[in-house]
C-alpha cells in the first residue's frame, strides 16, 4: 500500500481598513469577511493583536491529499481576501507536505 500524503496549505493575511476607528468599525467586516471563508469550507482563526483598530491579522487553512487542490484553494481564498473591502497590508503563502506510512 501507498504512504498517505496529507499537504496543508497556510495564507496568515495582514489585513488593513483605512476608514475603521474603533474596534467596533473593524469587526463587521472582519466578521463577514471570515463567514464567507469558513462558508467556502477554510479553517480561519484571528490571529495577532487584537486591538488594533484598522489591522487584522488572518490565518487561513486549506487541507488536501493532493498539492495542486491545495494550491488551487490558496488561490481561491486569496481571491476572496482581495475582494474583500480589506486592504491586503501583506500575505504569506505556505504549502507543507506530510508523509505517513500506510497499514
Amino acid at each position: 500500500m501507498d504512504d498517505v500524503r496529507i499537504h496543508t496549505g497556510t495564507l496568515v493575511a495582514d489585513l488593513v481598513l483605512p476608514g475603521s476607528r474603533s474596534l467596533k468599525d473593524l469587526r463587521a467586516p472582519l466578521r463577514a469577511l471570515v463567514q464567507k471563508l469558513r462558508n467556502q469550507e477554510y479553517a480561519v482563526a484571528r490571529v495577532g493583536p487584537a486591538e488594533l483598530m484598522q489591522r487584522a491579522f488572518l490565518a487561513i487553512v486549506a487541507v488536501s491529499g493532493d498539492a495542486e487542490v491545495v494550491e488551487g484553494r490558496l488561490d481561491e481564498a486569496e481571491r476572496i481576501l482581495f475582494e474583500s473591502p480589506f486592504e491586503v497590508a501583506d500575505l504569506r503563502r505556505d504549502v507543507t507536505v506530510e508523509t505517513f506510512p500506510s497499514g
